[in-house]
């Protein structure tokens, strides 16, 4: 049987190397990072390339925030990957596991935990079973008649696709993920952060007006479905 895998993508480098010991023990291959600073390979092309089994994302990864490096990754590959962040925020798994995550652990990860869940996901990802398997899957958030793929990035409603942008489209993933909870503007902002981009509060106000007149068929439809509770934030509500 060929040796299973590992690519360890975490620019915290003292967890990284206590993941690398751990997997070392368990038999894996590691991987080098791809690219470099001045040459970047992309790490969609570096995994498909050398068949690599799984994937470890850190918080940041490569320079990156980990977010997008998980989205590439499912966008690009079939490989099996597991986030590791430092914080255990519901909104956070939500979004990293609608990016394409298979499964999602906080930081400091225990090893014993940290080998059984790679086990877990190398069960559902192994190379045999990943023949059938799309590179692209159809990651979808439904929240009545609204459709979210995270990992393509597309939207519709009651089957019409709706173009976004990257702000956008992250501020709605980031309302759906707590559907029916009202979140702060600055809750929204920590975390509709995988563009890569800085938003404020006025700026969150523009994108949720933006998102009610390309989603929804009136300003009152608009209202009703993401809410401004004032003095608190936003919901995007759910009835079923």
């Amino acid at each position: 049987m060929a040796a299973l895998t590992a690519l360890i993508l975490d620019d915290d480098r003292e967890h990284a190397a206590m993941i690398a010991g751990c997997l070392h023990g368990e038999g894996f291959v590691l991987a080098p990072v791809p690219g470099s600073p001045d040459t970047p390979e992309p790490v969609a092309d570096r995994v498909r390339r050398d068949s690599i089994d799984i994937c470890l994302v850190g918080d940041r990864a490569m320079g990156r925030d980990g977010v997008d490096v998980v989205h590439d990754l499912r966008n690009g590959t079939a490989a099996g990957i597991v986030m590791l962040r430092h914080t255990g925020d519901e909104i956070d798994t939500v979004l990293a596991l609608e990016m394409g995550a298979d499964d999602y652990m906080v930081k400091p990860a225990r090893p014993r935990e940290l080998c059984a869940r790679l086990r877990s996901v190398l069960r559902r990802t192994s190379r045999a079973s990943r023949e059938a398997r799309p590179s692209a899957p159809s990651v979808l958030r439904r929240v009545d008649d609204l459709e979210i793929c995270g990992v393509l990035r597309l939207v519709s409603v009651a089957g019409r696709m709706v173009d976004l942008g990257p702000g956008e489209f992250d501020v709605l993933m980031v309302l759906a993920a707590r559907t029916n909870t009202v979140l702060s503007r600055d809750r929204i902002i920590a975390a509709a952060r995988g563009g890569g981009h800085a938003i404020s509060h006025r700026a969150v106000d523009a994108i949720v007006s933006r998102l009610r007149r390309k989603l929804f068929d009136s300003p009152e439809e608009g209202a009703r479905r993401i809410r401004t509770v004032h003095g608190r934030g936003y919901m995007l509500t759910e009835t079923r």
